[in-house]
């Protein structure tokens, strides 16, 4: 007796398509993104899981279908057929995927940031010990505000930094009114750069003489 015959891929593939309800003609008329989203740094695997974390509404409708399916189909459609399926436009699925991705890179930066600090931290101290640390212990002594920064005092909210004070005002300043929900604020931690700039240029406004704010020399 001849054993059953083993099913080529792409029969799988025809047959998943035909569960799915997507013909071929419209797969071939459709972006295809699945090709680019596989060379993404972790593959196809990666992408899925930074797009798990976002609730933009397409993500969530191609989810939608996606968690419908069994796992043999699933591992036989691309994600343009899918978001087919789930009526997405799969270019404009392939920018909601980026975002997700830049999301998920930026926490993940801010994670590896905050954790491995006081390594870094410790390495600054035991470095600043020996007769050449004299870079480290200036870095440390400017951080905790025992030395002013080289840039002069930076001002940021209430804070000053490299003042040479050992205070630091500890209120919120212009943030008073955002809510907190009790957890960490990581865009507080490691505010945008544009809205550090933004906040910048405001108290310099504040502190400068009105003749400077004018662009005159006050000498």
């Amino acid at each position: 007796m001849k054993p059953p015959a083993t099913p080529r891929p792409g029969d799988a593939n025809e047959a998943a398509l035909r569960r799915l309800g997507v013909s071929a003609k419209e797969l071939a008329a459709a972006p295809e993104i699945t090709s680019l989203l596989k060379r993404a740094d972790g593959g196809l695997r990666q992408c899925l899981s930074a797009m798990r974390f976002s609730t933009d509404p397409l993500i969530v409708r191609f989810f939608t279908k996606y968690d419908a399916l069994s796992m043999h189909d699933r591992a036989h459609l691309t994600i343009e057929a899918i978001a087919l399926a789930a009526g997405v436009d799969a270019s404009h699925l392939l920018g909601s995927i980026m975002v997700a991705l830049q999301a998920q890179a930026v926490s993940l930066v801010k994670i590896i940031a905050m954790t491995a600090h006081h390594k870094i931290t410790k390495a600054r101290v035991v470095y600043g010990q020996l007769p050449l640390g004299e870079k480290d212990r200036t870095a440390l002594d400017v951080a905790m505000g025992f030395l002013p920064s080289p840039k002069g005092p930076t001002f940021i909210g209430k804070a000053i930094f490299g003042s040479g004070q050992n205070v630091v005002d500890q209120q919120r300043g212009d943030d008073d009114d955002e809510p907190m929900d009790g957890g960490i604020d990581l865009d507080r931690l490691f505010p945008p750069a544009v809205r550090m700039q933004q906040k910048l240029a405001t108290i310099r406004q504040r502190i400068l003489p009105p003749e400077s704010r004018d662009g005159k020399d006050i000498n």
